[in-house]
C-alpha cells in the first residue's frame, strides 16, 4: 500500500489547496526546547573548536607542506583580500592555491576583510601572514564557520524536519537534535576546519524548495543548488539525483488546465530551470572573465578555474579513502597501477553513473508523478533525500579524486531521515565517523572523536518511537529491511549488520592501540579502515537505493493519531 494513500484520515484539509507539502501547517516546536536544542548544538561545536585544527603548529602527518585546511582557508582570505580577482586562481599555486569554486572565493574575500577589520591586518598580510596561528585569530576563524553553520545548515535542518514530521513535534525535535549532533560534520568543520555546512546547507535548502508542490519552488531550488555547487564542487555528488527529479517535475502534468497542454508545460518548465542555472553561473563566473589578468583571455581565465577545480592529474583517490578504487588498489590487485592514468577518469565516470542510475530512475519517476498523489508528510522530500544519499554514495565509491571527507555528502541527507530509518541512520552516522579516524589521528582530534561519538550514542539510547505505532506499521507491512525504531524489534539483516560492524569497529580501535603495525606493513591499520569502510558504504548504497523502490514508512499527519490514522489510547 502506498503510504500517501493509506486512509482518508491521513489527508489534511490543507491538501485541497495544495499547501500541505510546504510544512506551513506543521505544529511548532515549543520555544524552550528550541532554545535548548540550538544552544546545545552551538556549545558542542564550540567545545570541539578548542581542539587542534588541521596542520596546527606545522603538524600535518607525513606531509612536508605547512599546515592543512585551516591554513589553506586562511591563505585564501589573504590572497582574495589583497589581489585582483584575475589572480585569485593563479597566484603561487605551490602554496595552497585556491581550488574551490567562485562562491567560496567571494566568501573568503568577505572573511578576509572582516579579519583585517576585527582582528588585525597582520592576520591576512600578503605573504607575511603565512602560517599565522594567533589564538584570537583562531577564535575568529572558528567563529566564521559557526556563524555560517547556524545561518545556513541549522535553518535547513529545521525546515526539512518541519516538512518530514509536520504533526509529530517530538519526532521532529529528535530529528533536529540528532542531525545537529552528527559527529562527522562537527569534527570536520569545527575540528579539522572546513566550511562544508555551507554547501550542505544550501543543498538541503534546494531539496526543500524543489519538492514543494508549486513549480516555483523548483526554480528556487535550482538556484540554491547552483549556489551549493559553486561553493564546493563536491555538491556534484547530488547533481544526477537533483537533475533526475527536476526533469521528472518538468514532465509532470500541468498544475491546472491551461492552454498549450503538457508539451507547452514541459518546455516552459525546462526553459525556466535552464535559465536559472545559466543566470546563476554567469553571475558568479563572469567577473573572472571580465577582469582577467593582462594577457589572459576570458576563456583562458575560466579554464584556469576549471583546471583548479578538477585536477585529474592527481589520480583516482587521496590517501586511504574507503571507496572501491582504494580497496581494489591493495596488493595484489593494485588496480591503480595497472590502469593508465589517461583512462582512469573515464572509467571512474562510467562506474559512478552505473551506481547512480537506479536512484536517478526512481527519482525521475517520483518527480513525474508529483501531481498524482498528495504529499501530506513530505514524501517527495524524503524520497529526494534517500536518492541524494544513494547518489552521493555512488560518487564516493566510484568517482575520481575522492577524499575521505567527501562522505559528508551522504551523511547530511541520511541524518535527516532518522524518522524513516532510525537504525540505519544511527548506524551510518557512527560508521561514517569511524572511517574518518585515520584523518582525525593526523589532526590530533582523538579526544573530540570519542567525545562526539559518545554524545550521539547517549542521545540514541534515549531515542525511541511509540511501540503501538511501530506495531501498527509493522502489521501493515510498511517497513523495509533498513528500518524499525531503535529499542524495538528490528529487521534481522539490519540488526545483524549493525552488531557485526560495531564489534569490528571497536575491535580495530583496541587492536590499533595494543598492537604495533609490522615494519613491512606500516599502513596496515589505515588500509583495514579503508577496506572495512568500503564494505559498509557498499551496504549503505544498497540500502539507500533499495529504499527508493519500496513504500516509505507511514506516519501520522494529525496530532494524537498513529500511522494508521487511529486515535491513540481509545
Amino acid at each position: 500500500m502506498s503510504p500517501t494513500k493509506a486512509t482518508a484520515d491521513d489527508k489534511m484539509p490543507a491538501d485541497d489547496d495544495g499547501d500541505a507539502d510546504d510544512g506551513g501547517s506543521a505544529l511548532p516546536i515549543p520555544a524552550i526546547p528550541s532554545i535548548l536544542i540550538l544552544s546545545s548544538a552551538i556549545l558542542l561545536r564550540s567545545l570541539v573548536g578548542f581542539h587542534h585544527h588541521s596542520g596546527e603548529g606545522g603538524h600535518h602527518g607525513k606531509d612536508d607542506a605547512y599546515g592543512g585546511d585551516y591554513e589553506a582557508q586562511r591563505h585564501w582570505m589573504e590572497l582574495t583580500y589583497h589581489l585582483p580577482i584575475g589572480e585569485w586562481y593563479s597566484y603561487d599555486l605551490t602554496y595552497w592555491g585556491l581550488d574551490y569554486p567562485p562562491l567560496t572565493a567571494y566568501v573568503s574575500y568577505v572573511c578576509g576583510y572582516l579579519s583585517d577589520l576585527l582582528v588585525g591586518p597582520e592576520t591576512v598580510a600578503l605573504k607575511d601572514s603565512r602560517g599565522y596561528e594567533d589564538g584570537l585569530h583562531k577564535s575568529f576563524m572558528r567563529g566564521t564557520v559557526l556563524v555560517l553553520d547556524v545561518a545556513i545548515y541549522f535553518t535547513a535542518v529545521w525546515a526539512i524536519a518541519r516538512r518530514t514530521c509536520p504533526r509529530d513535534v517530538v519526532e521532529r525535535m529528535w530529528t533536529v537534535v540528532l542531525a545537529l549532533a552528527q559527529p562527522a560534520v562537527i569534527l570536520i568543520d569545527h575540528g579539522h576546519f572546513q566550511y562544508n555546512t555551507v554547501s550542505l546547507g544550501l543543498a538541503l535548502w534546494s531539496f526543500h524548495f524543489a519538492t514543494l508542490k508549486s513549480f516555483r519552488g523548483c526554480v528556487i531550488g535550482s538556484v540554491l543548488f547552483c549556489l551549493s555547487l559553486n561553493f564546493k564542487q563536491m555538491s556534484l555528488y547530488y547533481a544526477p539525483a537533483v537533475f533526475a527529479y527536476l526533469l521528472g517535475r518538468c514532465f509532470a502534468p500541468p498544475e491546472r488546465a491551461k492552454t498549450g497542454g503538457a508539451g507547452a508545460a514541459f518546455i516552459g518548465r525546462f526553459c525556466a530551470l535552464g535559465a536559472t542555472v545559466i543566470f546563476t553561473f554567469v553571475a558568479l563566473w563572469v567577473p573572472f572573465a571580465l577582469y582577467s589578468s593582462p594577457g589572459v583571455t576570458a576563456g583562458e581565465a575560466v579554464m584556469q578555474i576549471v583546471r583548479r577545480l578538477f585536477p585529474f592529474q592527481r589520480g583516482l583517490f587521496e590517501d586511504k579513502v574507503s571507496n572501491l578504487w582504494c580497496a581494489l588498489s591493495v596488493k595484489p590487485l593494485s588496480i591503480r597501477r595497472r590502469i593508465p592514468l589517461s583512462i582512469q577518469p573515464l572509467l571512474a565516470m562510467f562506474g559512478t553513473l552505473f551506481l547512480a542510475m537506479p536512484s536517478c530512475v526512481a527519482l525521475f519517476h517520483y518527480g513525474r508523478k508529483t501531481w498524482d498523489d498528495k504529499d501530506v508528510n513530505g514524501e517527495n522530500l524524503r524520497r529526494l533525500l534517500w536518492g541524494a544519499a544513494a547518489c552521493a554514495l555512488s560518487f564516493f565509491l566510484a568517482s575520481f579524486q575522492v577524499h575521505e571527507k567527501s562522505i559528508l555528502m551522504a551523511v547530511s541527507p541520511i541524518s535527516m531521515l532518522m524518522s524513516d530509518g532510525p537504525l540505519f541512520s544511527a548506524w551510518f552516522s557512527l560508521a561514517s565517523t569511524w572511517t574518518l579516524w585515520p584523518l582525525l589521528v593526523i589532526d590530533r582530534l582523538q579526544g573530540a572523536y570519542f567525545a562526539c561519538s559518545a554524545v550521539v550514542v547517549a542521545l540514541l539510547a534515549l531515542y525511541g518511537r511509540p511501540a503501538e505505532e511501530l506495531e501498527v506499521c509493522r502489521q501493515k507491512g510498511e517497513w523495509g529491511l533498513w528500518d524499525l525504531g531503535l529499542g524495538r524489534r528490528q529487521s534481522g539483516w539490519m540488526w545483524f549488520a549493525t552488531i557485526v560492524t560495531a564489534v569490528i569497529m571497536v575491535a580495530l580501535h583496541a587492536l590499533e592501540t595494543s598492537v604495533a603495525a609490522p615494519e613491512s606493513l606500516p599502513d596496515l591499520f589505515p588500509v583495514l579502515w579503508s577496506l572495512i569502510g568500503c564494505v559498509m558504504f557498499c551496504w549503505s548504497w544498497l540500502c539507500c537505493s533499495g529504499t527508493l523502490y519500496e513504500p516509505l514508512p507511514l506516519r501520522s499527519t494529525q496530532p494524537g493519531k498513529d500511522c494508521a490514522g487511529k486515535v491513540k489510547n481509545e
